[in-house]
């Protein structure tokens, strides 16, 4: 049962969790359990503010209340200020929220002219053939050098760095980037 009241929580104001008195415990049913400065939190959620930019900085820490409506408790400014157990916990249940495969090679690109790219690629989920529709828009680099290729189920894939792809797979890519 959550014990808090609603003025506790605003809208308006950012509120950086002091970690040193947080408590999160993963439960069976896949959520997190928190205690916050006195306060207990059945079913939380961790949501990256940045998951492009900053995957260990500024972690929105919510809770799911009666009215099924999620409430910020507040944001994790940075992982490594946490114990390394409740890190690690921290990093599992974003890892899995966040699922996002590696692309790790790039056997082929074959545009169709009608909008969509066949990409046919090793990944770190094994081998995919991703159809991207709109490659103009669903191939993007971030400021960090990140592709984030996005499919046409809106499946996300990245490539962390293009200069370790292998020459024949950066050939392919380099029409498209």
């Amino acid at each position: 049962m959550n014990n808090y009241k609603i003025d506790d929580f605003s809208i308006d104001t950012l509120r950086i969790i002091d970690v040193n008195k947080l408590k999160l415990e993963r439960k069976d049913s896949g959520y997190l359990f928190a205690e916050y400065e006195g306060k207990s939190y059945e079913e939380v959620s961790l949501t990256r503010l940045q998951p492009f930019y900053c995957l260990d900085t500024y972690i929105s820490v919510a809770f799911r209340n009666n009215e099924e409506e999620w409430i910020e408790i507040g944001v994790i400014k940075d992982l490594k200020e946490m114990s390394e157990e409740q890190r690690q916990l921290c990093e599992d249940y974003l890892n899995f929220r966040y699922y996002i495969p590696i692309i790790t090679k790039i056997h082929s690109i074959r545009d169709n002219r009608m909008g969509y790219l066949f990409v046919d690629a090793d990944t770190t989920a094994g081998r995919k053939k991703i159809a991207v529709n709109d490659w103009w828009t669903n191939f993007r680099i971030n400021n960090s050098g990140i592709l984030t290729v996005t499919d046409s189920d809106g499946n996300k894939y990245q490539i962390p760095d293009l200069n370790k792809l292998d020459g024949k797979s950066n050939k392919k890519l380099e029409l498209f980037v």
